[in-house]
């Protein structure tokens, strides 16, 4: 007769860092356009949970099994989840902001178009770039980083241990870059964007009979789209950086 023996450590285990894989996945942006069951990330996550937690050559450090113990067993993972999507929303949050500069600055921000990131209406340039920084995510095989990302949490921090204190610098650190990173995107068509506003600043106080609004607008767009297109070659290293702090911040915060 077979019998099929569980280890009860892998299995707790197994939920509580299905927990931390489920908070991450549900609330990072790689997987916020993925238009298929909710339930195919639910066992994606638990499946990888499974094998993770297998694959780990430490104890399977679990709470009491009491239900004390595996509730705050369980708000210890999905805090820790949170605390990495965290990272990898300020990586994408920076093409974001920069697209929304560059709408700003061009005129495109006064219309808008659907996002399939946020599933929601953003300005051209901002629902260009996120799109764009989603498909150069798994073009740079940033995924197999991010599953090795994964595996390094499951090494700081057990399934089931209440985290260690983090550093506040490191999250603000990934904060502040959300702001560096999307001038560093845009910073060739920021800078020529902003001559042209001020040119057309003066010619609007030698020339206050002509309407710079009208006449300045179509000369935004052409130059705008002009520089990116010219500068589109730097892009992907800074896309490279932005997807980079992502593992510096867990790193720095999963110590």
């Amino acid at each position: 007769m077979l019998s099929i023996q569980v280890d009860p450590g892998w299995v707790t285990s197994s939920l509580l860092l299905w927990l931390r894989l489920a908070a991450l996945f549900f609330l990072t942006p790689v997987f916020a356009g993925f238009k298929g069951p909710t339930s195919v990330l639910v066992i994606l996550s638990l499946a990888l949970a499974g094998l993770l937690s297998a694959a780990w050559q430490g104890p399977h450090a679990a709470p009491p099994l009491t239900l004390g113990g595996l509730f705050m067993g369980g708000l210890s993972e999905v805090f820790i989840g949170m605390v990495m999507a965290f990272g990898v929303h300020a990586a994408f949050a920076a093409f974001g902001a920069a697209g929304q500069i560059v709408d700003l600055q061009i005129g495109f921000g006064a219309g808008a178009t659907f996002d399939p990131i946020t599933r929601g209406n953003a300005p051209v340039f901002a629902a260009a770039l996120g799109s764009l920084a989603t498909v150069t995510f798994f073009a740079m095989d940033a995924h197999h980083a991010l599953m090795r990302g994964v595996a390094f949490s499951v090494a700081q921090i057990p399934p089931g241990t209440l985290p260690r204190a983090m550093s506040a610098d490191a999250i603000v650190r990934q904060f502040g870059a959300i702001f560096t990173l999307a001038v560093a995107l845009i910073a060739p068509v920021f800078v020529v964007l902003l001559l042209l506003e001020a040119g057309l600043a003066v010619i609007s106080r030698m020339l206050p009979q002509m309407n710079v609004f009208f006449v300045g607008m179509p000369v935004k767009i052409l130059l705008g789209l002009g520089v990116l297109s010219a500068t589109a070659s730097m892009l992907p290293a800074v896309m490279g950086r932005a997807f980079a702090s992502i593992f510096v911040f867990w790193t720095q915060v999963l110590r």
